[in-house]
């Protein structure tokens, strides 16, 4: 696993421009396998700030964020704006506020978000028509975290998930973390005593599947500095004393300038982005990270594969297959191509889009795991 720690300004991978207005709706969406309402907040780039605006030129990757226990999602504000300025449609969902919230149904509730916002773009009486990339993001802090967790474990109708102190939740979002395979980005503070990392983020983490995750623990931050202030949450904090040693702006600023460059690799499939935010994570005082991206230590164990793996021009064609083995495919930036189990002794991969890099291909039977590496030109 890299160890990494000195954020490079934004501006060097060429990424900054003129931000665009902040356009606001209040929509819900209904669910129709499990007849449930979901009303919500979305803030979307648009041509005029205000109000039902209309929506900006352009398709935008979307944003599903989950807010914390008996938390509003007025304190996820600073996300809100600066990703909708960014160029993203931030959805907030407002179900499971109470004091009894279903985290399993919060957690389906931001996945199937993501898969409505994408389907909007093809629909012409939605406000969204035309505008919405086919890409999407899950992100929740503390009970919405872990409840991003229950929505990507098996989900690959996301991009990646992002954690801002996720807690554990019933049903386990630790377990779940094992069936997420989407590039994971966890964040937790040193100080954070509501959800501390041993219990929470620490456990999730471990347990995930994904080649590509990262962790950044900040010093000094809390637990409700990953969003607005919240009388709840301040007070709930205020139960176990943390010895905070930064200011709100200050963790929140950890947060946007790691996601930013998250965000454009693997929503805006940019692949300049991944050395900046490697780069990024080195040498910083703010926090300490680490990250298993296109490290592929997490497989550095694994034996030598006898299985014969080729390139078509298009596929990826693996011979030599015992049927009941489990293949998983992985493309450069560590994301999850097909994971199957085999029935035949010769497996093809989707058509790959041709991106250069290390793809890995995971085999799993009864007589261990083992990797293949192989460089597509």
């Amino acid at each position: 696993m890299r160890t990494i720690t000195a954020l490079l300004p934004f501006c060097a991978l060429g990424l900054v421009a003129q931000p665009y207005f902040i356009g606001t709706r209040d929509i819900t969406w209904t669910d129709p396998g499990r007849g449930r309402d979901i009303p919500c907040a979305v803030s979307y780039p648009a041509l005029t700030a205000g109000a039902s605006a209309p929506v900006a030129d352009g398709a935008f990757p979307v944003l599903v964020v989950g807010h914390g226990f008996v938390m509003t999602v007025d304190a996820y504000t600073y996300l809100a704006e600066h990703y909708a300025e960014a160029g993203y449609i931030v959805v907030r969902p407002t179900t499971e506020g109470s004091l009894g919230p279903d985290h399993s149904a919060f957690g389906a509730d931001l996945a199937y978000l993501a898969g409505a916002l994408i389907a909007a773009n093809e629909d012409a009486v939605s406000p969204f028509f035309g505008h919405v990339a086919p890409s999407a993001a899950l992100i929740g802090h503390s009970m919405g975290g872990g409840a991003a967790f229950l929505g990507a474990a098996g989900n690959t109708g996301i991009r990646t998930l992002i954690g801002l102190a996720p807690a554990e939740t019933d049903p386990s979002a630790v377990a779940a973390a094992a069936s997420v395979t989407v590039p994971t980005l966890v964040f937790a503070g040193s100080e954070d005593c509501v959800t501390p990392i041993p219990q929470h983020q620490g456990p999730m983490y471990d347990a995930l599947n994904a080649p590509c995750k990262a962790f950044v623990n900040i010093t000094g931050g809390g637990h409700c500095y990953f969003g607005d202030a919240s009388f709840t949450c301040t007070f709930g904090e205020l139960t176990c004393g943390p010895d905070l040693t930064v200011s709100r702006g200050e963790q929140q600023d950890v947060v946007t300038d790691v996601m930013d460059l998250w965000l454009q690799l693997h929503l805006r499939d940019d692949p300049a982005a991944l050395g900046p935010l490697l780069d990024s994570l080195a040498g910083s005082t703010r926090y300490t990270a680490e990250t298993t991206c296109l490290a592929t230590s997490s497989m550095a164990d694994a034996g030598t594969s006898t299985l014969q793996v080729r390139w078509d021009g298009r596929a990826v064609v693996v011979s030599g297959v015992r049927p009941g083995t489990e293949l998983s495919l992985w493309d450069p930036l560590g994301r999850s191509i097909q994971r199957v189990r085999a029935t035949a002794t010769v497996h093809v991969f989707p058509p790959l889009p041709g991106a250069p890099g290390v793809y890995l291909l995971q085999e799993i039977n009864a007589s261990g795991r083992s990797v293949v590496r192989m460089a597509l030109p």
